[in-house]
């Protein structure tokens, strides 16, 4: 909505109201176009500067000893204005409180799986249904993440040959382009989901009609992804983005735990890990470390190639630069990588240290 607009209905609807004698018309003229105000996303403060605005304007030609009523009366209709805000108001505290509630039950819930001899599958079991109930979805697909990979490994209510493995690197799936820009993704009508690949079906064959995508993004690597389905058109709330990303994170911490304890062993220590891994993660780390395979890029002094290129200039990158850091880490087949700098570009400097470290005993 623009601000003429905004200004021009709303004055017209006041002086109606002051001036025409049908109050009860005017007053519910009023409430419906405060809601349309909501749904524009206008804010209370501009609310109130076009009702001062509009008294102004509404009483230059008004006898002075009238002004004090007319500006009594305009009082009562921008009260009933701003009552649908203020039933929003206190739906978001409410859901709020709700969502504090929410994210108890997974402290306790995801810690009564941890203690349990660090129990994945029951684990996943626990944040499906507390991601599925907070979504309000009928359906829901929960994939980890390896090598650059997104394997299905719990669902609900989705027909089993539906979830397929999904490449990082490719585009147009939810649970992909969630977890590499580190943010939901939604699609909210039919057509939405007609433009993605891998979307599965419901489990009582309907194809859904609209989906979301959940990154899970724990305290230092990528875990996985989510994405729930539903049967009927539906879009998140603001406040619905922050409880699922809120329990998204705690959910990819729980399994980051776990796998941290799985994998006690130093990574780097070689012994523990098969032949044909070593020499897959081998192959990995040579493209994202000195760059196999890929074209370098140029600074003032030299061509650089690989992730160990961009670590020998890092001191000298700052933060304006972040965009093209992670395109060029995508370039190099990094998606984890460039995911992670998405979620957190102020520690990008730590995170590729981080990632240089962790895979240049596969590489020397």
């Amino acid at each position: 909505m623009t601000p003429e607009k905004l200004e021009e209905t709303y004055t017209e609807l006041l002086s109606k109201y002051l001036f025409e004698g049908d109050d009860e018309t005017a007053l519910y003229n009023a409430y419906e176009f405060s809601r349309e105000c909501i749904n524009e996303k206008v804010g209370l403060e501009e609310i109130t500067a076009v009702h001062t605005d509009a008294i102004g304007r509404l009483t230059e030609n008004v006898p002075l000893p009238e002004i004090p009523l007319i500006v009594s009366k305009s009082s009562v209709f921008f009260l009933e204005f701003i009552m649908n805000y203020s039933l929003l108001y206190r739906e978001y505290f409410d859901r709020w409180e709700q969502m504090e509630k929410e994210l108890e039950d997974t402290i306790r819930e995801t810690g009564k799986a941890l203690t349990a001899c660090l129990n994945l599958e029951k684990t996943l079991e626990i944040i499906s249904s507390l991601i599925r109930k907070a979504a309000r979805s009928e359906a829901i697909i929960i994939y980890l993440l390896k090598d650059s990979r997104l394997s299905p490994v719990h669902r609900e209510n989705v027909a089993e040959e539906a979830a397929h493995p999904i490449d990082l690197g490719a585009h147009k799936t939810l649970a992909g382009n969630s977890l590499r820009d580190a943010e939901i993704k939604i699609a909210i009508t039919p057509d939405d989901l007609s433009e993605l690949t891998s979307v599965s079906t419901i489990k009582n064959g309907r194809t859904p009609s609209s989906a979301i995508g959940i990154p899970l993004i724990g305290e230092n690597s990528l875990v996985g992804a989510i994405e729930c389905y539903y049967e009927t058109p539906y879009a998140l709330s603001g406040l619905d983005r922050e409880m699922l990303l809120e329990l998204s994170k705690r959910a990819a911490r729980s399994i980051e735990t776990i796998d941290q304890f799985r994998n006690f062993k130093n990574l780097r220590d070689l012994d523990w890990i098969k032949k044909e891994e070593a020499v897959h993660r081998c192959k990995i780390a040579r493209k994202i470390i000195l760059g196999e395979g890929k074209e370098g890029y140029l600074t003032p002094n030299k061509v650089c190639k690989g992730l160990q290129g961009l670590l020998e200039h890092l001191d000298e990158i700052d933060k304006e630069e972040i965009g093209w850091i992670i395109e060029w880490v995508e370039y190099l087949g990094d998606f984890e990588l460039a995911a992670l700098i998405r979620a957190e570009p102020e520690r990008f400097k730590e995170l590729v240290r981080e990632r240089y470290n962790e895979l240049k005993d596969f590489v020397f």
